[in-house]
């Protein structure tokens, strides 16, 4: 029996429509390059903005200020150490930078002999400061970035040589404070901050410091926002500099260190000659073995999501994942609640991090949560970034996704609009029963059973979808193969198809996001006539209803999961043969139809034009791929008739059981005919071929990715 979802009247309460999604740059190839140039405009890029506070109000942050008596005290010690000046004080050493002639390095080299005066005067101090700007630290990525300085944990100070692990504060300096210098620290801090948050799992937050002549600025970065505050003159203002350095001193003096950001359930153990960590959950210490995902924490502001494999694992359900489970049970029978276990990956514990009794939450650097207009969202300055030339492809006609140009107007949208709140967030982790392999990794090892992984993420939306549910983030990062089934998962976005609450705005890869909520408004719906000898009017028409996923989307996203397979790879024997395959032709076809930003013409084109699909696929994939799967076109266009069904009444929606079971059951077919041709066939991305690198033979061998799968995951 069909049950239209019909817009309520306007007199009623509309249900929030779903969040719009953006981009991550830092998704994109791009900033995969491990080009220090392209990565810093990625991150940039994908921030936007941040959030300008008052001094004070983001000092407090770190701890409590000194009291009148113990800065006078300070005072004191600093004069008597001849660093500050008697009666009217004024750094004794440090000469205003912009009055120098001398280089950088050599003005800001007596801000040593400040900091450490002040640092020496907080009992147990666990940092110190130094200056190396022409060394650049150890880093478990390929970051070529050098500060000109750093606080670092006391218990390096022997260390042959800093790595970014150590380096607690980053400092930026510049002897100018003109735009171009005030620009160029602010991009450089931003990195620093960046690599710290993503390459250290150890790391909560992170606070830096960036001086322009005599103007510093403290910066904060979570995974809530980036912040920093109005400048303090740091030769005028010599009370609030002395109080900031003795606050961070402060800060230090726990063995965790973590007042500066450390995370005190984490720790870092070296087995063997890898580095491994111990998170504890709860009451439960886990240790892991391999790392399996962490390109989560590549975004400066999210989630932060890394993913492990560990050992010593016990604990409860988590919390979506119950609630999922409770509407399977309630609404499928025995069996096919059974069947549904199978199908999602098992979640054992989930719990929010506690330090100090306390769940571990980004600050709020503003005192209350009501708008006083003492801070305000400020865009980042893109401005001699967008004047250079951008990166294009080796092949000079399309340029790979993930560009500036084809980003910047939609992410900057964000500056722009009036908003009162600052972003919260709370720092969980789960512990999952399940450790496989990812489609995404798995496509390199057999195209035969990542088709099955793939049907077997497709039964786990089934599922889902006849409990009421829908995913909202199916991709081929969310669907593991585990002892020969394929499991859903990552259900942190998943909610009940008639829930009244939005979530987050939504950020990640636009690769396997449907056109529609893409766009944020339904596409499909028919046109009717325009009454003869009328003017159709906006006022002639009834409202739209708000935007709401529903489950045609979900399995949309296994569409572009699919169609993702053939067109990012091919086969390994075309590859290494010596015909007519042309791999540019392929690529520039994947640009288009997976261009990773938002809104683009040539991706809807891609799904929408199905005679001109089924030639693309006939003109670029090799003649072995095509056998496989030659039914995109058909499964594009059968998605398209569920669509115009669904919408046949708009603006009511006709998303009926039968359309449904229709739906999963053709689209099941299509990934099962698949499956059966695929035989023994291996596939190698395209771009490895670009890079000249040999190709797997169908005879050979692969180790299972490092990467793949899950257990463990940190929030």
């Amino acid at each position: 029996m069909a049950t239209p979802h019909t817009p309520p009247s306007q007199k009623s309460q509309l249900p929030p429509p779903d969040t719009a999604p953006i981009a991550r740059h830092t998704s994109q190839s791009d900033y995969r390059t491990e080009d220090l140039k392209l990565g810093r405009e990625a991150v940039l890029a994908d921030l936007g903005r941040y959030l300008q506070v008052p001094f004070f109000s983001l000092a407090n942050c770190i701890g409590p200020m000194p009291s009148p008596q113990r800065l006078q005290d300070m005072r004191d010690d600093l004069i008597q150490r001849e660093i500050l000046t008697d009666n009217d004080p004024k750094w004794k050493a440090f000469i205003r930078p912009a009055n120098l002639k001398r280089s950088e390095e050599k003005t800001f080299e007596p801000l040593k002999e400040i900091i450490s005066g002040i640092l020496n005067q907080v009992p147990d101090c666990g940092v110190f400061y130094e200056s190396n700007p022409n060394e650049t630290p150890i880093s478990e990525r390929h970051n070529t970035s050098r500060p000109d300085g750093y606080l670092v944990r006391a218990n390096d100070r022997t260390a042959p040589r800093m790595h970014w692990f150590d380096i607690g504060v980053p400092f930026e300096f510049k002897k100018e404070r003109d735009a171009r210098a005030v620009q160029d620290n602010e991009h450089k801090i931003i990195w620093s901050l960046h690599n710290i948050m993503r390459e250290d799992p150890c790391r909560r937050f992170a606070f830096g410091i960036t001086i322009e002549d005599t103007q510093l600025r403290l910066w904060l970065s979570n995974r809530g926002f980036l912040a920093v505050t109005e400048p303090i003159d740091c030769f005028e203002d010599i009370d609030p500099v002395i109080s900031l350095f003795h606050a961070l001193g402060s800060a230090s003096a726990s063995t965790s260190l973590k007042g500066l950001g450390w995370d005190p359930t984490v720790e870092r153990i070296r087995v063997g000659e890898k580095t491994q960590y111990k998170f504890t959950v709860g009451d439960e210490v886990f240790t892991t073995t391999r790392e399996l995902a962490t390109y989560g924490a590549d975004s400066m502001v999210g989630r932060g999501t890394r993913v492990y494999a560990a050992t010593d694992a016990k604990g409860e359900t988590g919390e979506i994942v119950e609630k999922i489970l409770a509407s399977c049970e309630k609404k499928l029978g025995a069996e096919d609640f059974a069947d549904a276990k199978r199908h999602f990956v098992g979640v054992r514990l989930w719990k929010d991090v506690t330090i100090d009794d306390a769940s571990d939450e980004t600050v709020n650097p503003v005192a209350g949560d009501k708008y006083d207009g003492t801070w305000k969202w400020k865009p980042i300055d893109f401005g001699p970034i967008l004047s250079e030339r951008l990166h294009l492809s080796a092949t000079g006609d399309v340029p790979d996704s993930g560009k500036l140009s084809a980003f910047l107007p939609a992410q900057l949208g964000i500056v722009g609009r009036r908003e009162t709140r600052i972003p919260q967030r709370v720092h969980a982790r789960i512990v999952f029963h399940d450790v496989g392999i990812t489609v995404k990794d798995l496509v390199l090892i057999s195209l035969a059973d990542t088709l099955s992984c793939l049907s077997g993420g497709l039964k786990g939306l089934y599922y889902l979808h006849k409990a009421g549910w829908i995913h909202r983030d199916f991709s081929v990062g969310n669907v593991n193969w585990v002892g020969g089934i394929g499991k859903l998962g990552d259900f942190e976005y998943a909610k009940e198809i008639n829930s009244n609450i939005s979530h987050d705005v939504r950020t990640g890869t636009m690769h396997f996001m449907a056109i529609e909520v893409e766009h944020q408004r339904y596409l499909f719906q028919p046109r009717g006539p325009t009454p003869s000898g009328r003017t159709l009017r906006a006022a002639d028409l009834p409202p739209p209803p708000p935007f709401r996923m529903n489950f045609l989307h979900d399995i949309e996203s296994v569409w572009w999961a699919y169609t993702w397979i053939f067109f990012y790879h091919t086969d390994t024997i075309t590859a290494n043969s010596n015909d007519s395959f042309d791999v540019d032709a392929q690529l520039r076809q994947y640009q288009l139809a997976f261009p990773g930003a938002i809104c683009q013409g040539t991706r809807r084109d891609f799904f929408t034009r199905i005679p001109e699909l089924q030639r693309t696929c006939e003109s670029v994939l090799s003649d072995r791929c095509l056998d496989v799967c030659h039914n995109i076109g058909h499964f594009a266009s059968t998605l398209q008739d569920s669509y115009e069904k669904a919408e046949k009444k708009y603006p009511s929606l006709m998303l009926d059981d039968s359309l449904r079971e229709d739906m999963h059951a053709k689209a099941a077919e299509y990934l099962d005919d698949a499956q059966k041709e695929a035989g023994d066939i291996k596939l190698c991305r395209l771009l490895d071929l670009r890079k000249q690198k040999r190709p797997r033979e169908e005879g050979e061998t692969s180790p299972t990715p490092a990467n793949a799968g899950k257990r463990i995951r940190q929030g």
